[in-house]
Formats: C-alpha cells, structure tokens, sequence
C-alpha cells in the first residue's frame, strides 16, 4: 500500500470533528427545574421549581431532576426539521407539551422535536433526568460508580437544526473507512477506498472552523470522490443480514424494577419518534410485561405503540411475559410465561408470537422446545451462546431437539449493536457453516438506559441496502427472517438437548434467599390452584384473577437477573419480598379452599390435602398443628417433633392420604395408647435404622453408610456430608461465576461443636450438630432418619457472616456410573460424570431441579433438595451448591441466616419415578391441613392417575368457560398409554395446547365412573381440558 496508514487514524478524528458540525444552534429554552426523589410519570407541575443555568449542579444517589421550558420555533425553522438538543446531566425522558418524545444521555444527545415546522409555534418541553445510583459494580474487584451530591451537571437545552450535507458527508466516510478496515488485506475494492480515503483527507479541512463557511468546499469535493464507491453493487452470491431495531431492556439488574419502567418510556418513545423519520425502521419489542406497565402508567405513549402493531412496524415478538431465566424456573412456570403472554398480546395487540426472544439468558433448558411448540412459538433467538468459556457452539442456525423430542428452529444472531460494515462483515466472518447459511440477523440499538436505536445508525442503515464488500442489509421482522429460514433453507443441522452456558454458573446459587423464594412460591401456586378447582367444583369460587395477579408477579421475578441473583442489593430484596407475597397470595388461596372444604371449624378433625397423583403414605409432617391433638385413627402412630428452625411439626405415620383429595383424620386430645417404642438406635459413632447402618467421624461426617437391603456400602472413602468451604473469586463477574479452578480452593473446615439427639420417636430420629464453619459463621443442622423411609435429610441452618466464599455439601457414592440423571423442567436429564472431553470438562457445574440421581443398572443414590440448584458430580462425587458469597453487585456477600434442607436417598432397582421422583416432589411440596368439627367430610378427587410413571403436574381452572385443565407429563422417560378416571360427570375431555386451544377430543369412555385413556410418549406433556 502506497497510502500514508496515518491518513485513516487522521480520518477518524475528522469524522468526530465533523459529527460536531451536524447541528447548529438557532434558539436557547430557558429552563427550570425541581429535584425530587419519587417517580413521577409526568411533570410534577405542584412542586416549587426554581431557574436552571448553564452549568448548574445538582443530584445525588436515586435523585431525579425535572427540567423545564417553552420555547416558540424562530422564523429559520420554516418547513425544517428541527431538533432539540440537551444536555441534563442525567438519562431523561423527553416530553413535548405531556407526550412522551424520546430519550436523551450518552447515545442520544440530540432528539427531533417535529418533521416540519411552522415559525412561531409554542412547545413545552419536560425533560425527567435520572442521576443514576451508587452500587458496587459487577467484577470481582469493581468498586462500581458512586453517585455523590450535586454530581451532575445541567448544560443547557437548545434548538438546533441538521446540517444535512454533513450528516451525509460523516455517514459515508463511516462506511468507507469501516470497508478499508475490514475488508481482506488482498481486496480491490479496499485498495481502492484507501485510494479514495487518501484524497477525502487531500480535501477536507481537518479542522472545521464552525463559524466559517470555508470547509465546505472541502466537505463537497470529499463527497465527490467518495460517491462512485458507494454505488458499487454485490454480486448475486453476496449474504444478507436481516436488522432490526432492538433495544436490550433487563427488567431489573443494576437498577430496580421501578426505573426498568422508566428505561421502556424512554426507549420506546425514542423508538416511536425515530419510526416518524425512518419509515423503514423496523422496532422489536418482546416481553408483554414492559408493555402493560406502558399501558397501565404511560397510556397515551401505549396508544401510539399500538397503532404501530397495527401498522406492521411495531413487532411484540418474544413469547414470554419477561425473558426469564431458562434454567431454575419450574415447567410450569415456562408454561404460564407462555400463556400469559401470548394470551395478552393477542388482548392487546391482537398478535401471536412465534419467536422466543432470549438474547441474553445464562444456558437453556432442554424441556423449552416442546412448552414452546406446545404454545405456538415455532423459532427460537439467543446471543448468548457465543459467550461460551471452553468450547465453540458448534451451529448458527439448527434445529433444537429437547427432551420428547419436539424442534424448534433456532438462530443465534447479535444485539447491542450497529448495522454498519465492520459489524455486518465481522458477523458474517464469524459464521461457521457457510455451505448451510446465507445470512444472519442484527438486531441494532442499544440496551438497557442506551436508549435502543440512534439516528446515525438509520442513517448508515440506509446505505447499505446492498453495497460492494459488505452484507446486504435489510430491515425484517423477526417472524419474517426466521420463516425465511424455515422455507427456504435446504438443509438445516441439529442439536439435541440442552443448551448449556460455558459461564455464569454462579448464578444457580447466587442469592439463595431468592432461590428458596422462588421454589416456595412455585410450589404454593400449585397448591392454591389444586385446592381453588377443588374448592369451585364444590360450590367455591375459584379466585382467577388473584391468582393471574400472583403468577405475573411471580414471572416477573424469573427475570434472567433477578432469579439468577446478578442484581443490586435493592432488586435482591424485593424480589425476597415479591416470592414472600406470592406465597401469602396463594396461602390464602388454600385456606379459603380448604375452609370451605372443611365445614365448620373446630378442633374435632384434621383436613388434610394432598395435591400430588399418587397416594401419600409412610411419613406425612403437618406444620403448626396445635399442641396436645392426636390422631384418633386405629394403627395411626404419631409424634411431634421441633425443626432445626424451631418450628413444631406433628408427624402422622400408618396413615394413607389419597391422591388430589383430601382426607378426614378424627382428633383427639391425647393420645389413645402408648407410643411405639423407637426403631432406632444410637451408638457413639453412628446410627442403625431400619433401613441403614450409619457410621459418623469426629466431623460429624458420614464414613459408612450400609444399606440393610442389600448389604452393600453406600459412602465412598471421601466420605458423606463433607461440608466444604473456599475461596471464590472469578476472573470476571463476581455474583455471576464459579471458575474451574475454585475446586482448588475447596477444604472441609466445618468443625463439630456439638451433636444431641434432640427427638426420637415411632417416626423419626433427628441428630442436632452444631458446626463452626469459621470464627463468625456457624451450621446447626438435623440430620434427620425415618422409620418409613431410608431418606435421610438434611435440615440445616446456616448462620452465615462469608463474603467471596462458596460453600457445598458434598457426598462421596458406592456407585458406578458414566452419566448422571438431574432432574429439568418436566423430565430430566443426563450429563456425562467423567471429564473426557472440553465440553465434559466445562460441565462441572450444572442444573439440577429437585433431584440429582446417581444409578447403576439395580442400584441407585439420588441426592435430593427444597431449594438449591447448582450441582457438580465427577465420578461418583456430588457436591451440592449451598451458598454463594460474592460481593457484586450486591456488596452483602448474602449474609444472613439460611434454612434449607438437602436429603440422601439410597434406592434399590436403579432409577425410577416411584424410586426417586415422588420422594423429590413429597420433600418439596408440603401437606396442606386445616382443622375442623365433627362430622367434616373427605373430599374425592376429581381426577385420579393410574400409572407409575406419569405425574398430574397441575390442575387448574380453564381460562375461558366451565371446565378444569389437567396437565400431566411422563417423568421417566417410558412411553405408556396411561388411564385417567374421572370422580364427576363431564361433558366432554379434550387435548389442548397450552394456551388451551382445542387440538383433538379425547374419547370419554364408562357411564357414572368415566374416564380416558391417552398414550404418552417419553417427557411428553399433555394438557386436557375437562368440560363440565
């Protein structure tokens, strides 16, 4: 290259010079303002305002400031587009006499007030300004922005009109110098521009005096050489990329929720604002959520997006109320992200998505292809994959095959971008199978408080509609680019299972109060619908809308920041106190069900609920029960015991609950005869048990555990119980990472203080230790044998004083095993246990629901949990994730008191969903009771499941009309026709999706005991409609 190289560096600080020269200044608004620190939606025109100049200072942490001004457009303005053009100090919303505009900071300083003007026109211009707030930040040794008094600064509000020539002018020597950078070294065409490039510098004045005229000849002569190269065309192989505006908006994260609000305003007004100038635009807007605070807060802004749905412009494409986290949340909280949304856009906006729209979520659920084909969303969209820490994911576009083996066509594209040259060649550089793809898909603007989409970035847009060297450039929507895929594609590879995240495995324990919030309250929804149909189908009212209003709020804290506990403090809190509500909001579900179940009160009977599909026997713990009651039933063995918590449970044995009913058991005061004798005994260094022979070290530790059915020893040399403690600082993001190499830092430093037999009875026997982890930390914890069951749990309390610390239970298993089974949305499923390959290797940290499952062919261990996700096995080690204590964002490090209980499961035949799945849901979901006169009578259920390896998952009220829905799933990966029989006369049963649409009747076969068969295949779920 003959060409000076410094010549482009130079080019690149003429275009900033030149960017400056776009506006100039024709009127000043003289301003006001008011600080305050409420939200207010629109001007808050009752406070005492007082002038704002230049330079003025003011904020503070979660301070707001409003501004205010009118102004009347000068004579030069006629027939121009104008601009405003301000500087507030802070991210604001822009208004125009009430009318959300737009949004100013960084990415947006100058906003267009009207398309054509008319001199002497009077505006009134709002501006809320935003200071931000003090956090930590989010790496490890971050110490995050602090916002401090009167740290930002009002700079002015102006009128300004567009040099157009220059906008121009700087958008094609964007593009060009883009095309001389990013091109192949042995191009024409970039030997050519850099040609070109060398007489644009030749031109231009490199320093434009704004107040003279004299660069413009300059400018002009530029535009003159630079015209022909933009006119040069591709040839018919070229790709193209599909763009589309987008703007990344988390619903919490390092802000709360209620500024979330405040960033859709600004951004989707701007959107609205730039769609006026841009008719080519195209805006993106998933997550119905957003919207319906828009509709509820900003109602006149909520019109206009509307009207452009309806004009085809405005896309809500993203099949899911937030975008959620795609791991911890339940199935059927994936289901009712679905229905939610879907249900509401059709309401609101008269549309259906086909998309799921999850840019940025931490790895995907492998049950997620069949929910979603199940709620009509036939593609599917991420970033995040190209995120991976250890190995390349090896498509760009496939077909994703889950668990049942249902498909969804699946495009990783980017985000948070620009739709200029070196990001569209650098986008088709990256991908791998050029055989298979001929484009990709962009989605451009900025997330989060950036504002979405800028001008300048319509403006490049527009030129490259198909420009020699570069990818073609054209605006879609979503739906539309992947149904292109769909028809046209010959060819289309496949992946089947999970799409796991090689990073950000920290977020499966990150928070754990937010973790046990969000099982506890899944958990508590299931109940209260249960128990609400029960209740309706007896003369109860069945209460839809508090219960729609629990599961949104429930759905909104899945957000993919705010389950995973990668958010500020403030979010953290809420989002505890927000799952405290849902579980209130459904607990008063239950006791009004259960109350109008029961009769009149007393104290003459328990009525107890069982809401799983198979009978309840051996164990069943009753919390909070009065003292002194006793069941008064023949062979019913009780006893009452106190948690590690302090809480008392009455324990019932020889007592059999029948399935989605509820069960009568007589009281009396006393008991009737003597309790049984224990069949338990304790020695100095274990515990023999009807099920096991149990050997504990000077730690406490579990050296031997021999299972009495066979014989065999369950507890490997390393031992059982073993809890481990370390260090824990990733290479980058604190509250998000576990690396590797932590395991390193793992020791077993618990040391036991104390250990008591603090209950023995007929039922159970509960060993109380006290462990001092460090000087400041301490564990008591239950471990806790049954006489029904060769269960052992957990029950564990955790004083914890850690910051930068992880902290695991660990258990050492007698089993031999090349994969474990982990339990996921509606199934489970298997990851290999040896480390052979990277992707093994980086698998060292996974999702498990309530179960974890280590079997060989006929015998098996399952390590099961109430409220922990994160697991790691190697051969036969399992550590079970307990608490995570980073200090970013949130700088607390989750210090506090932790209750929660893990439990070792030894089961003879190997895997089963009798073996292992009914005791994981019996430790999870509690047995709702209520107290009740004499003569309460038992409640039938409505539907009773006759199989050994489906589960009723849910029973709720249909959303439309007089029927119940029943949703039930095959759990262990059997195909079986399974039989359901029916306790009340229905009209009808039929096969629906998920958004409850008819798909085929199902034959309703018998007289007064009617029933159906239906064939499962394996993980299929099915949901039926019961019409009454």
């Amino acid at each position: 290259m003959l060409t000076d190289p410094k010549v482009f560096p130079k080019l690149r600080g003429i275009l900033a010079r030149y960017m400056e020269l776009r506006y100039y200044k024709v009127a000043e608004v003289e301003a006001e303002m008011v600080q305050v620190t409420e939200h207010h939606r629109y001007e808050p025109s009752q406070l005492k305002w007082k002038p704002a100049k230049r330079g003025t200072k003011w904020g503070d942490s979660g301070v707001t400031a409003w501004f205010r001004g009118d102004i009347t457009l000068p004579p030069e303005c006629d027939k121009r587009k104008v601009f405003i053009r301000a500087s507030t100090g802070g991210e604001s919303l822009f208004l125009v006499d009430g009318r959300a505009n737009g949004v100013f900071g960084g990415n947006h300083p100058v906003v267009c007030l009207t398309t054509k003007a008319s001199p002497g026109t009077t505006y009134h211009l709002a501006f809320e300004a935003y200071a931000g707030h003090t956090f930590p930040g989010t790496q490890p040794f971050d110490n995050g922005p602090t916002i401090t008094k009167n740290s930002c600064v009002f700079e002015g509000i102006d009128v300004v009109l567009e040099r157009r020539e220059v906008t121009e002018f700087c958008t094609e020597l964007l593009i060009l110098l883009q095309l001389a950078h990013t091109l192949p070294e042995n191009s024409l065409r970039r030997g050519r521009i850099q040609a070109a490039l060398a007489k644009v510098f030749a031109a231009v004045e490199a320093i434009p005096d704004p107040d003279s005229e004299s660069w413009q000849s300059g400018l002009r002569a530029a535009r003159r050489t630079m015209g022909p190269l933009l006119k040069l065309r591709n040839s018919p192989t070229t790709p193209t990329t599909g763009i589309i505006a987008a703007s990344h908006i988390d619903t919490a994260w390092l802000w709360p929720v209620a500024e979330t609000w405040r960033k859709c305003a600004r951004t989707f007004s701007s959107a609205l604002n730039l769609m006026e100038q841009y008719p080519e635009m195209i805006w993106l807007q998933p997550a119905p959520c957003h919207a319906e605070v828009m509709r509820q807060e900003y109602p006149e802004l909520f019109e206009r997006m509307k009207a452009a749905v309806k004009s085809g412009r405005w896309e809500p494409n993203g099949a899911m109320w937030v975008e959620p986290d795609a791991n911890m949340p339940s199935g059927e909280a994936f289901v009712r992200q679905v229905l939610v949304a879907q249900r509401w856009t059709r309401q609101h906006f008269g549309y259906t998505g086909d998309t799921l729209w999850l840019p940025d979520v931490f790895g995907y659920s492998a049950a997620l292809p069949q929910i979603l084909r199940l709620g009509r969303v036939e593609f599917f969209c991420t970033t995040k994959m190209a995120w991976n820490d250890t190995t390349r994911h090896p498509y760009e576009t496939f077909r994703w095959k889950g668990i049942d083996g249902s498909t969804v066509l699946t495009n990783l594209n980017v985000q948070n971008s620009w739709p200029d040259p070196q990001r569209l060649i650098e986008q088709w550089n990256w991908i791998q199978h050029k055989d298979v793809d001929d484009r990709a898909l962009l989605a451009y603007g900025h997330g989060d408080g950036g504002g979405g989409p800028m001008a300048e970035m319509l403006e490049v847009a527009g030129k490259l509609g198909d420009l020699e060297g570069c990818p073609r450039a054209r605006h879609t929507t979503l739906s539309d680019f992947m149904k292109g895929i769909r028809d046209e594609y010959e060819r289309i590879p496949e992946w089947s299972g999970e799409l796991y995240l090689e990073l950000h495995r920290g977020t499966l324990t990150s928070i754990a109060g937010i973790k046990k919030g969000n099982r506890t309250a899944e958990i508590a929804l299931r109940e209260a619908e249960f128990l609400s149909v029960l209740s309706r189908l007896h003369g109860g009212e069945y209460p839809s809308e508090r219960l729609l209003d629990a599961w949104k709020l429930l759905l909104l804290n899945q957000f993919h920041d705010i389950l995973p506990g990668s958010s500020i403090a403030q979010v953290n809190d809420e989002a505890i106190e927000d799952f405290a509500r849902v579980r209130a909001m459904a607990n008063d579900a239950v006791d009004s069900a259960l109350r109008g179940l029961a009769g009149p009160e007393g104290q003459d009977a328990l009525v107890v609920a069982n809401s799983l599909s198979w009978p309840r026997t051996g164990e069943i713990a009753l919390r909070g029960v009065p003292e002194g009651l006793a069941p008064l039933l023949d062979g019913a063995v009780h006893q009452t015991v106190e948690d590690v918590s302090g809480d008392s449970l009455l324990l019932l044995g020889n007592l059999t609950l029948q399935p989605l009913a509820t069960t009568v058991v007589p009281l009396s005061v006393a008991p009737t005869a003597p309790a049984p004798s224990s069949p338990f005994r304790v020695t100095r260094n274990g515990v023999e048990t009807p099920f096991a022979k149990v050997r504990l070290n000077a730690r406490g530790e579990i050296t031997s555990l021999v299972d009495r059915a066979t014989g065999r020893e369950v507890i490997g040399r390393e031992g059982g119980n073993v809890l481990l403690l370390g260090e824990d600082i990733p290479a980058a993001w604190d509250n998000w990472d576990i690396d590797a190499d932590q395991a390193a830092k793992m020791e077993a430093v618990a040391t036991l203080v104390r250990r008591e037999v603090v209950a023995e009875g007929p039922l159970q026997l509960r060993l109380r230790s006290t462990y001092s982890l460090t000087d400041t930390s301490t564990i008591t914890q239950d471990m806790v044998f049954h006489s029904t069951s060769p269960r052992i749990d957990f029950e564990t309390r955790v004083d914890w004083h850690e910051k930068r610390k992880l902290l695991k239970a660990a258990f050492d298993l007698e089993v031999l095993a090349d994969s474990a089974r982990h339990e996921i949305q509606y199934g489970h499923v298997e990851r290999p246990t040896h480390r052979n390959l990277p992707q093994d290797r980086a698998r060292f940290e996974v999702c498990a629901h309530k179960w974890t499952d280590l079997s060989e062919n006929g015998f098996g261990v399952a390590l099961l949990n109430d409220c922990k996700y994160g697991v790691a096995v190697h051969g036969s080690w399992v550590g079970l994730s307990l608490i995570k204590s980073g200090v970013h964002p949130d700088d607390r490090g989750d210090e506090g008191v932790h209750l929660f209980t893990y439990s070792l499961l030894p089961h003879a035949g190997g895997f089963t969903v009798p073996s292992v799945v009914r005791p994981a849901y019996e430790l999870n979901v509690p047995v709702s009771w209520t107290l009740a006169a004499q003569g309460a009578s038992a409640t039938e259920a409505p539907v009773t499941l006759r199989s050994d390896t489906a589960i009723i998952e849910t029973l709720k009220w249909a959303e439309d009309g007089e029927a119940f829905i029943v949703r039930l799933y095959d759990a262990g990966k059997t195909g079986s026709k399974v039989r359901l029989e029916f306790g009340l006369p229905l009209k009808s049963v039929t096969e629906t999706n998920i958004l409850e649409e008819d798909v085929e009747p199902v034959r309703l076969s018998g007289g007064s005991a009617q029933s159906v068969e239906v064939y499962l295949r394996p993980f299929e779920i099915k949901t039926l409609r019961c019409e009454l």
